[in-house]
């Protein structure tokens, strides 16, 4: 110690004029110092007067930092280095341009990556640009794709309503990261500068190892940080957060009105990058929201030019977003608000060293007093009925089901499309999607052309990705596992030919019941007195219906047949249950998975009633129905037998083969519609 500074030197009295080094960054800084009033590396406030060097000691930075001063001030940030908590060692190295200074965390503090190990990379914009954006992306579960979300407001100079990122112009005592996160909580989340202190304190922490890139991106002096969402959604206070879908759909369905925002889009990243470099920016977006309850054009957005810009200097990174994420964080685990819950929120691609093997101490859940565990469901389904996609919806949707999986038959690529949207639409992208032969009959004729079909959408790729039904089946069925069939047994039948195959229960739309097993005052009208009839599902593959009925590999079967099916209508009075439930389902999780289902089939069934006043038999949620509660129908014990292409049955105690004879009309509905989960 004691050295001045050279000819040309650092020094000025007591006012350090010399460059210093920030480790937390990694840049040699000009000798501004004694003007400063914010940690250049941290962002912390700090006093100091012309007549006072400041003391890098003082940084909150967490990690170690080197300073150039003159004699006195090296003393002086040793005295106070010494008294801060975590302490830090000081060292002073005689140098030719005065005493560096090296003020680093003692031993004692346990050791982590340092920030300027994470920022060492970053370019030199990325602490000097005056205007940063921060850009949320992640993959949405509820569209099965990766996503961006982009605010909306009016530009009263362009005279156009455009979208863009989150953020702005940089203070002067700010660094472009912390401008950007600044920026980012008042324009998405609508707080205000005092509350979101400490909020943008923990998102530039919590953010900085998990930019998508690893770097910020610049563009036109434009300093971009492309953050994860589920990032984010860890840094945010649990209260704030509207529940629905993953982290980017959450907080999607979050952002609140304010100055800067007045709508919010959320938009794929393959048409953001589409629309951004193509197409002048226009773009279809995937949902949008108007916060301020305004009419908008929204089949289609624009946004702002420099977004554009921003789009193509980050296109690399924006398309490593992993499609689906091998971790993919579900709200209800964010919600716990503790360390565990992205760890415990990963995404299950059911495969039987995956799936929950039948513990012989408890019994199943669709025996008596399990009726509150979720239960594990598969779905086998066809597309000639539209009940089957009302089963869908129901069962997807049902708190006390998880779903693992869907099979199709015969399996077109149209049918497929249609089951892969609905399962996007419901945050079901994760779950297995099979298909009769797939891709066999891709290219069979089915007809979708109604206008019960055309009131859904179609998606021709993405997750889930169609695989083989018997493969689907031979992986996701297990003894804990129930199989719902709405459809003739194709898929069932080859998965019966496989080794290893075992199911818990099989609950069949299926079968007949008539004479001497019907009671006759419980037998409909259209079938009194008969033995046997046609049956659609178990007459459209007589052997595999067979088959499934003699197999030892399936502990239990129930058939909801036919005789009771017919009686079960979709009316009026059930139209007004569904929208008294929709409603429901919206107070408590307004973009929740069960509102999105019950009001999409509101809507559709609405016009369907207008087009059929009739009303629709439903077959398949009944038996959906039964597999929830088996005590929504009467159920005998019988033996199931094919007669001249009919179906009938008769009673048979100990075959654990049992049918349907008559159904409890109030309890079907409280099944299906009255629950909030």
């Amino acid at each position: 110690m004691g050295r001045k500074a050279k000819a040309g030197g650092y020094s000025e009295g007591n006012a350090c004029k010399g460059p210093w080094i920030c480790e937390e960054c990694g840049l040699r800084h000009a000798g501004a110092l004694v003007s400063r009033t914010e940690c250049d590396c941290c962002g912390r406030q700090r006093s100091s007067t012309a007549a006072e060097p400041v003391e890098k000691s003082q940084c909150v930075a967490p990690v170690s930092m080197e300073e150039t001063f003159t004699d006195e001030a090296c003393r002086a940030t040793a005295k106070k280095s010494s008294a801060r908590e975590p302490p830090l060692d000081v060292d002073c190295h005689a140098t030719a341009k005065g005493c560096r200074v090296t003020a680093r965390r003692s031993a004692a503090e346990p050791s982590r990556l340092h920030r300027s190990e994470l920022t060492e990379h970053w370019p030199r914009e990325a602490f000097t640009a005056r205007n940063a954006g921060v850009m949320l992306v992640g993959y949405s579960s509820l569209h099965g794709m990766p996503a961006i979300v982009l605010g909306g407001r009016w530009y009263t100079g362009k005279k156009t309503y455009a979208y863009t990122d989150f953020g702005g112009g940089v203070d002067k005592e700010e660094t472009p990261q912390r401008g950007a996160m600044r920026e980012f909580v008042e324009e998405l989340l609508g707080f205000q500068e005092t509350e979101a202190d400490e909020m943008v304190t923990r998102l530039c922490e919590d953010t900085v190892s998990e930019l998508v890139g690893g770097r910020p991106f610049v563009s036109n002096g434009h300093v971009i940080f492309v953050v994860s969402a589920e990032a984010v959604l860890e840094a945010l206070p649990q209260g704030t957060l509207v529940q629905t879908g993953s982290a980017i759909d959450t907080l999607f369905a979050t952002a609140r009105q304010n100055d800067e925002l007045t709508s919010v889009a959320l938009v794929s990243i393959e048409e953001l990058i589409r629309g951004a470099l193509n197409h002048g920016g226009k773009m279809r977006p995937l949902n949008v929201r108007q916060l301020d309850d305004q009419e908008r054009a929204s089949e289609e957005i624009t946004l702002r030019n420099v977004m554009c810009s921003s789009v193509r200097a980050t296109q690399d990174a924006l398309l490593t977003i992993e499609y689906p994420p091998k971790n993919l964080p579900t709200v209800v685990g964010a919600l716990k608000g503790d360390g565990a819950a992205v760890a415990e929120a990963k995404v299950r691609r059911w495969g039987r060293h995956k799936a929950h093997a039948a513990d012989e101490s408890v019994e199943p859940a669709w025996c008596e007093g399990m009726d509150q565990q979720r239960m594990a469901f598969v779905f086998d389904m066809e597309t000639g009925d539209p009940d089957d996609v009302l089963t869908l919806l129901f069962l997807a949707s049902h708190p006390m089901v998880e779903l693992r999986a869907v099979t199709v038959t015969p399996g077109s690529e149209e049918q497929v499309a249609l089951v892969r949207w609905l399962l996007q639409q419901l945050g079901l992208a994760h779950i297995r999607l099979g298909a009769q032969g797939w891709p066999a009959n891709a290219k069979k004729p089915v007809q979708l052309k109604t206008r019960f079909y055309q009131s859904f959408g179609r998606a021709s790729t993405g997750d889930p990705q169609c695989e083989r039904a018997d493969e689907v089946l031979l992986d996701c069925c297990d003894e804990s596992t129930t199989l719902v069939t709405g459809a003739p047994l194709h898929n069932l039948g080859d998965v019966l030919r496989m080794p290893g195959f075992h199911l818990g229960r099989w609950v069949a739309q299926g079968g007949f019941a008539g004479e001497g097993v019907v009671p006759r005052e419980k037998q409909m009208d259209k079938f009194k007195g008969k033995d046997t009839c046609p049956t659609w599902n178990f007459g459209g593959n007589v052997p595999a219906a067979q088959a499934a009925l003699a197999a030892t590999a399936i502990s239990r079967k129930v058939c909801v047949s036919k005789n009771v099916c017919h009686s079960v209508v979709y009316d009026e009075g059930w139209h007004q249950a569904l929208g008294e439930a929709a409603k429901v389902a919206g107070r408590h999780s307004p973009w929740g998975r069960r509102a999105v289902a019950l009001k999409m089939m509101y809507e559709t069934m609405d016009q369907y009633l207008r087009d059929k006043p009739g009303g629709k038999k439903l077959h398949d949620p009944l038996a959906l129905a039964v597999a929830l509660d088996e005590s929504v129908c009467t159920l005998e014990e019988v033996q199931l037998y094919a007669q001249k292409g009919q179906w009938g049955s008769k009673l048979c105690p100990g075959s654990n083969t049992w049918i349907s004879v008559a159904y409890d009309a109030a309890k079907f509905r409280g099944v299906l519609l009255d629950c909030t989960g």
